[in-house]
């Protein structure tokens, strides 16, 4: 059966390669150039693209990002279709994921299981932890949907922080896809020019509280000023026993050096004014960098990922446990 599924698949990929192109090209440009009109991540949908992705191929069951993702109006599910729909030919007759998209053994993740492999890790993390916590708070939270599912039947009380128009967008979309959204507190913040953590006590946040900090795909957008400042503050306004759940990255992956093609990916602030900052020198030690980082800011690490880190490119970024 994965002779005829992958036979079939080589025949409709280049059949379908007309259309998969057309497919990219269709998504790329919501993505990039319908954001930038509306205001929004352009990034962002990397993420619930993945989201979506894994739940098709039945890696990860995630109803809300399906169906918050049928309905943004800066992404394409008819290009999203024609680029996967030979993959998902080959998934469907022979029941397995061969090539993309898969999820990669731990230290042998590639660039293109980035999405993939750190959604899963992130929810390792979380479902460890959220039974000893009272708070779940998503920074930046783009169009995330971890509030939106197995999360909502907890104890937590949720709190979703980014730009004003991006958490309209959102808003506006998860009604129109028929999510609810009564338990989820939105706070509309510029972490540029705003005190984030003041606000979202505005919103009912308790500093005194355990909490978990989801700070997803954000990092690397900052310099390095900026993200110790917000690991300070976030431990100066969470209850002992907190957690923070990140991702950081190489210097090498920020700054394009890390694989073929990522030069021309580092441009992209151009087009989406997305402009990849802060990165950690993991080409060496990286266990040790990671350490270093974390205590000069007086905390500690607890699980870790570290991407990348058995292939002859070595560790591209890690996902993160950090201790308040």
């Amino acid at each position: 059966m994965d002779f005829i599924a992958l036979f079939v698949f080589i025949v409709v990929q280049i059949l379908f390669l007309p259309l998969s192109i057309f497919g990219f090209i269709l998504v790329a440009y919501k993505q990039m150039y319908v954001s930038k009109r509306l205001g929004v991540s352009g990034m962002a949908i990397e993420i619930i693209n993945g989201r979506w992705t894994l739940d098709i191929f039945g890696l990860r069951k995630d109803t809300a990002s399906v169906k918050l993702n049928r309905v943004l109006p800066n992404n394409s599910l008819p290009g999203m279709w024609m680029f996967l729909f030979p993959s998902y030919l080959r998934y469907k007759i022979s029941g397995k994921n061969k090539g993309y998209p898969s999820i990669s053994e731990p230290g042998e993740e590639g660039v293109l299981s980035l999405v993939m492999n750190r959604t899963i890790y992130f929810d390792h993390i979380i479902n460890k932890s959220k039974d000893k916590v009272e708070q779940f708070v998503v920074m930046g939270a783009g169009f995330d949907t971890r509030c939106y599912g197995n999360l909502k039947n907890s104890h937590l009380k949720f709190f979703e922080l980014d730009q004003t128009k991006t958490q309209e967008l959102k808003r506006e979309c998860l009604k129109r896809a028929g999510i609810d959204t009564s338990h989820v507190n939105y706070v509309e913040v510029d972490f540029k020019t705003e005190q984030w953590y003041e606000k979202l006590e505005m919103a009912g946040y308790d500093p005194g509280k355990k909490s978990i900090f989801l700070w997803e795909g954000v990092t690397l957008y900052l310099s390095e000023k900026e993200v110790r400042n917000t690991l300070k503050e976030m431990k100066e306004h969470a209850g002992s026993g907190s957690i923070i759940v990140a991702d950081l990255y190489a210097k090498s992956f920020v700054t394009g050096e890390y694989a073929p093609g990522m030069k021309k990916a580092v441009k992209l602030p151009k087009i989406t004014d997305e402009e990849l900052g802060f990165g950690i020198d993991f080409s060496s030690d990286y266990e040790n960098a990671l350490k270093a980082f974390l205590e000069r800011e007086n905390i500690k690490g607890g699980d870790t990922y570290f991407m990348g880190s058995k292939t002859k490119k070595g560790t591209y970024m890690v996902v993160a446990e950090i201790n308040l």
